[in-house]
């Protein structure tokens, strides 16, 4: 997928309930919120400097008008703000994030939706994928990288460090792997492998979405 939040939300996806997996204290919606940042940074349009304040870098536009509005709001503001700022912001003024992802991905033609009835009466959506390979891919792909080391670079770091806030972990790897798993998760989080200032937004942006998510309980 082109962008992180896509990867993210394809992690949470349960196939076979076309519903995303259960998240404690709306992790996965702070998770998604977070991974605007970081796509940004990776882009480098934003920077994080050494108080933690997300700081513009280069205007223009990025590909995905949603993640335009958010770089021109943080463009827009009248100081730097920390990125807890930005994702508690974000997290607020889009309480349907989650959604409004999984309706991107049915534009690309990757997950189908459907309209039911609970009970017959309360209706929600359901989101399949049209190719469960594309899935499949995501999940071999973040394994090898943590496992092995294979493929790791700046955006998979990103989207490790994005999966380990979101609670996701779990539903990747097997239960004998998960220790193993997360020690890894954390050397790749804060460690030096994807270069300093990456490695520095990664760190800042999953503590901002860690702490968002737990002041919501």
């Amino acid at each position: 997928m082109q962008y992180l939040s896509q990867d993210l939300i394809l992690l949470a996806l349960n196939p076979q309930t076309g519903k995303t997996r259960f998240s404690w204290y709306s992790a996965l919606d702070y998770g998604l919120v977070g991974s605007l940042l970081l796509d940004l940074v990776l882009q480098r349009k934003l920077e994080i400097d050494n108080d933690n304040r997300v700081i513009g870098a280069i205007a223009g536009n990025t590909g995905n008008e949603f993640l335009d509005q958010r770089l021109s709001e943080v463009l827009a503001s009248s100081r730097p703000r920390t990125a807890r700022f930005w994702v508690t912001r974000w997290r607020r003024r889009h309480l349907g994030i989650q959604t409004i992802v999984l309706q991107n991905l049915v534009d690309f033609g990757v997950l189908e939706r459907q309209e039911q009835r609970i009970l017959g009466l309360f209706p929600t959506q359901r989101y399949f994928l049209t190719d469960e390979s594309i899935q499949r891919e995501i999940v071999q792909r973040v394994r090898a990288a943590v496992l092995e080391g294979i493929g790791l670079d700046s955006r998979m770091a990103a989207l490790i460090s994005l999966m380990q806030a979101s609670h996701l972990t779990d539903g990747v790897f097997r239960p004998e792997e998960r220790s193993e798993a997360r020690s890894r998760i954390r050397a790749i989080a804060e460690g030096e492998l994807v270069g300093k200032a990456v490695s520095k937004a990664i760190f800042t942006i999953q503590a901002a979405t860690l702490l968002g998510a737990i002041n919501v309980r």
